[in-house]
């Protein structure tokens, strides 16, 4: 129960995030030339399966009030596609980011040639990954590294395995520094008085 409502939490902030930050910045968020900040947020699903449903459902509704049909329909479709390949490839962390770039890039530029508006192709092809590039590169590679790190210091980072762990804060161990042997135990009081008592005494 505690983890169904950290995922409904989770995907719910990071769609409104998303929304909010294409929203404040609706004026260079659309159109062949932009740069939508809010896709800092797509390779949160590195490590965040929950992100997956947030970015998707952002991009949804952004598209949905800011934008076209076609948007709605190609725009959501690549964030989507996007987020469930870097995902797949969280442990190829390289590739992981590749999805985002090459997915947008294909299908933005498709909004405009479908509805008529702007059938340069491959000029916007190339706007599209230079303006994804920048975003997702410079600004959420960094977002994503620094988040990940501090989740997991907090123990609010899920680890997804075969035992499915909940939510836990990372064990640390407290370790001792290296001094190249390792430490004689500590002698209990009875140990020590009977060793003392095995020497041997001179009477005075």
């Amino acid at each position: 129960m505690k983890s169904r409502i950290f995922f409904i939490t989770r995907s719910a902030l990071i769609a409104a995030i998303y929304f909010a930050l294409a929203t404040v910045l609706q004026p260079v968020s659309f159109g062949p030339v932009q740069f939508r900040l809010s896709e800092a947020l797509v390779l949160l699903p590195l490590f965040m399966p929950e992100s997956i449903i947030g970015v998707t459902v952002g991009c949804f509704l952004s598209n949905f009030f800011f934008s076209t049909t076609y948007d709605v329909i190609f725009g959501t479709t690549a964030t989507l596609i996007a987020a469930l390949l870097t995902h797949a490839l969280r442990r190829h962390r390289i590739l992981a980011v590749l999805p985002p770039l090459f997915l947008n890039a294909l299908l933005v530029p498709l909004i405009w040639v479908v509805d008529g508006s702007d059938t340069a192709y491959m000029l916007n092809f190339g706007l599209i990954l230079a303006s994804e590039c920048i975003v997702v590169l410079l600004i959420g590679l960094p977002l994503t590294v620094a988040l990940e790190k501090t989740l997991r210091r907090a123990g609010l980072l899920r680890v997804y395995g075969a035992k499915n762990t909940e939510y836990v804060r990372e064990q640390r161990e407290n370790r001792l520094p290296s001094v190249g042997c390792a430490a004689a135990p500590v002698p209990r009081a009875s140990d020590a008085e009977s060793a003392a008592d095995a020497l041997p005494r001179d009477d005075c």
